[in-house]
């Protein structure tokens, strides 16, 4: 990965392409967003791997990340909630919404990286098949 710094702002150049980094949302993502963004796309590519060797059918997953950050310790992240919502007409695999937690937690390598310095909450809901605003048939 090369990144260049310039003109306030970061260029990452990377596999997929250019990836501008800033804390002025006009001018690219700030580092929270890329952070954040990062847990959220390994835990779910990890839970949606476990759903698919579970044998549980599921039509979209979406997660809510809440964060708490601590403002008089560098603005540090000390806490993130992930809130799951597993859309699929295999309702009766709610029982397993811990368990199936768990081994996200335990699988997720970016999550396994920082475990050790921030409280991450991780809860799956599943919730019937119903598509929602803006959804193409």
């Amino acid at each position: 990965m090369d990144f260049t710094y310039y003109n306030e702002k970061l260029i990452g150049q990377l596999e997929y392409g250019f990836l501008p980094i800033s804390p002025n949302t006009e001018m690219g993502y700030r580092p929270m967003e890329l952070f954040v963004a990062s847990l959220t796309g390994c835990s779910t590519t990890v839970l949606a791997n476990i759903l698919t060797k579970k044998r549980i059918d599921y039509k979209r997953i979406d997660v809510q990340v809440s964060a708490t950050r601590n403002s008089e310790e560098a603005n540090r992240i000390e806490k993130l909630i992930f809130n799951v919502s597993v859309q699929t007409d295999t309702i009766d695999k709610a029982d397993q919404a811990e368990k199936l937690a768990g081994l996200v937690l335990k699988n997720c390598g970016m999550i396994q990286s920082v475990i050790d310095s921030i409280d991450i909450g991780y809860q799956i809901e599943f919730t019937p098949d119903q598509p929602k605003k803006g959804d193409v048939a």
